[in-house]
């Protein structure tokens, strides 16, 4: 993150996504271990969360990327917007993958609607930000 989007909250929520993969990461070599899941799916779930939360980073730090923007056009209420949904987007995906595994762990099975639910919510999230950045836009051409 740059320096001007270093928030108190967007600290807390980095931090907090931060103690989530971490979590993810030990549930996963738990299960690797306790229900003699292969090495390899362990591997290829971590990386694939890695990769995922690496991309989310990368657009926290180059929202103008998000909308395919001018950085001259991505400031002000556009660039608060952009940060702000890629920051939820990217805590309710770690929080969606973390859930299933802690209830794994628990050995308590969830209902399959859980995945849409939390498809949902991204997608409420990412309508909802948009809808603020492109009434921005209309505003800053007027």
């Amino acid at each position: 993150m740059r320096k001007k989007d270093l928030t108190v909250p967007a600290l807390l929520l980095e931090a907090v996504d931060i103690v989530l993969l971490f979590i993810y990461i030990g549930l996963q070599i738990y299960y690797t271990i306790v229900f003699s899941i292969p090495p390899y799916k362990m591997i290829l779930n971590i990386l694939i969360m890695l990769l995922v939360y690496a991309g989310f980073t990368v657009l926290s730090i180059f929202p103008d990327r998000l909308n395919h923007i001018p950085v001259e056009v991505c400031t002000g209420k556009i660039r608060k917007y952009s940060l702000r949904m890629i920051r939820l987007v990217k805590f309710v995906f770690i929080l969606g993958l973390l859930i299933p595994c802690v209830f794994d762990a628990l050995r308590i099975r969830i209902n399959n609607a859980y995945s849409l639910i939390i498809i949902g919510v991204i997608v409420i999230i990412a309508v909802f930000y948009e809808y603020k950045i492109i009434k921005e836009f209309k505003e800053l051409k007027k």
